[in-house]
């Protein structure tokens, strides 16, 4: 079974897109966002992406793009590594992305007070604090098939 992006949208209402078929995948979002397909320069000047949907989130940077992972994943008080952080990235994305990368931005979005953290170097916990959850906006539609987190 080929790998797909589903969508959920808050009607309950599933939509599933082959991977790798952005074409697709952007005019679907743009239909259900009632967006257009492009993104203006205005967008791209803003200092700090609200991501709102998919669409949003394809054009984001990789800091926005693994805060929205945990915004989206990882409920308030629940403690993640980077490791699966890393392992999310690249099933959404179909992309890789070094650990150390991660690790970066998990470590600034710490000091930036949007994650919580705790133990050694080795053994480094994260959780979601509610400044992510304000920064980072409401996208609760990426659902990834549990066959893929195996």
């Amino acid at each position: 079974m080929p790998k797909e992006v589903t969508i959920k949208l808050p009607d309950g209402t599933i939509i599933r897109i082959p991977s790798g078929d952005t074409e697709s995948l952007k005019t679907t979002l743009a239909l259900v966002t009632g967006k257009s397909k492009g993104s203006g320069p205005a967008e791209e000047e803003r200092e700090q992406q609200k991501v709102t949907s998919i669409n949003d989130l394809l054009g984001a940077s990789k800091i926005e793009r693994i805060a929205s992972i945990i915004r989206n994943h990882y409920p308030e008080g629940d403690w993640f590594i980077s490791n699966e952080v890393c392992e999310l990235y690249e099933i959404i994305f179909r992309e890789g992305v070094k650990m150390s990368t991660v690790s970066t931005y998990l470590s600034r979005l710490a000091d930036e007070n949007m994650l919580n953290r705790k133990g050694s170097v080795s053994q480094r916990l994260y959780s979601v604090t509610k400044k992510l959850l304000e920064n980072y906006g409401e996208l609760k539609v990426l659902e990834i098939p549990a066959d893929l987190l195996k």
